[in-house]
C-alpha cells in the first residue's frame, strides 16, 4: 500500500484521508486496516507525523 520514495503532498493528503475513512468503520475495514499496521514503517515520514498530530493511532 505504501512505498518509500518522495511523495507530494497531494499524496500525502490522499493516503491521509483513506486512513481517516477506514478508521471510521474499524470492523468494517479490519483487513486494510491491518495491512497499513503492517506497512507502517514504510509510511513516508511526512504522513506519520500528521497521523500523530491527529492523534490517530493504528
Amino acid at each position: 500500500m505504501f512505498f518509500m520514495g518522495k511523495f507530494s503532498s497531494q499524496e500525502i493528503e490522499s493516503q491521509y484521508n483513506l486512513i481517516k475513512m477506514l478508521l471510521t468503520e474499524p470492523e468494517k475495514y479490519r483487513d486494510a486496516i491491518n495491512a497499513i499496521k503492517k506497512d507502517i514503517e514504510y509510511m513516508p515520514l511526512e504522513l506519520k507525523k500528521k497521523l500523530e498530530e491527529e492523534d490517530i493511532i493504528l
